[in-house]
């Protein structure tokens, strides 16, 4: 069996190989890979994001920020029409859903009133909030489904990670690591809240998977998601993190660099699964694998 499924992986990597330079054979690769449920997403995806980029960027670096908000925005509502569609919340971590709940809820606090924290160019006038927005509204529908309209499908003995000691966490960090962008201490600590629980909020669900064994395919979509968000995030703040330290302090000299390890954390976190997660559409085996794409 072993040797079958390893002359299946040789033929799958021969063919993409040669489909390069063959024509017709890169054209039944396309046709192949363009049917499977990852590339109607990611491609979905792609259409709006261009669509975006033309109608509400002026060309700035910093609307990489709001690309990172627009694919996260795009993750959250993938999976509320998964549940709605599916009436289901199997598979979803609820615990995971409420820590992006505050995520959101604190970091709009800090970007509607204030300015500090928004991208330089026009879609920091209001588009980058409305994701923002749209994001938490999304999340609140998803925590609703599953404490009340779809409760009877969710699984609370395989949803066990405390997501209160990230939170505690989350918050104690903040207090001592915070920038001032907005030179008003609740709403920068507030920013720096939401940023240090983003970066650990995946845990829930990562647990939850190997709770069950299994993964669902649009929990699987939704976590490759936001591993691409936070990486633009991450590339943004690298870029400029100088702007969110004081020289001046001896504890906020090193806010910056502390936000950028943060979410080079996540990244580090989710780098097993994003491995599993690309060679799972690479070979076009379904991401509900993921956990034993070994194997496969």
């Amino acid at each position: 069996m072993d040797d079958d499924n390893g002359k299946n992986r040789g033929g799958n990597v021969e063919f993409s190989m040669e489909a390069f330079s063959d024509p017709q054979k890169l054209k039944l690769l396309l046709l192949k890979y363009g049917q499977t449920e990852a590339a109607k997403i990611w491609g979905s995806f792609a259409l709006v994001a261009f669509i975006v980029f033309f109608l509400f960027s002026s060309g700035d670096f910093s609307f990489l920020l709001t690309l990172s908000s627009l694919v996260s925005t795009f993750s959250f509502l993938m999976v509320a029409l998964k549940i709605e569609t599916g009436r289901t919340c199997k598979g979803v971590s609820l615990k995971m859903m409420e820590c992006y709940l505050a995520i959101f809820f604190f970091r709009l606090f800090a970007i509607v009133p204030f300015e500090g924290y928004l991208p330089f160019d026009k879609s920091g006038d209001w588009f980058y909030q409305m994701c923002e927005a749209l994001g938490f509204c999304l999340a609140g529908t998803i925590v609703f489904f599953c404490r009340i309209r779809y409760a009877a499908t969710y699984d609370p003995t395989t949803d066990t990670f405390n997501h209160l000691y990230l939170g505690l966490g989350a918050l104690g960090l903040s207090f001592i690591f915070h920038p001032n962008l907005n030179n008003f201490l609740p709403s920068d600590i507030s920013w720096a809240f939401a940023l240090y629980l983003e970066s650990v909020a995946v845990l829930c669900q990562l647990f939850m998977f190997m709770k069950e064994g299994q993964a669902q395919p649009h929990t699987s979509h939704f976590l490759a998601a936001q591993a691409l968000a936070k990486t633009m995030s991450f590339i943004f703040w690298a870029s400029s993190f100088s702007e969110l330290s004081n020289p001046n302090h001896y504890i906020k000299a090193f806010v910056g660099n502390w936000v950028v390890c943060t979410q080079l954390v996540q990244l580090l976190v989710m780098g097993d699964f994003i491995y599993h997660y690309i060679r799972c559409v690479r070979q076009g085996i379904p991401v509900s694998q993921i956990l034993c794409s070994d194997n496969v």
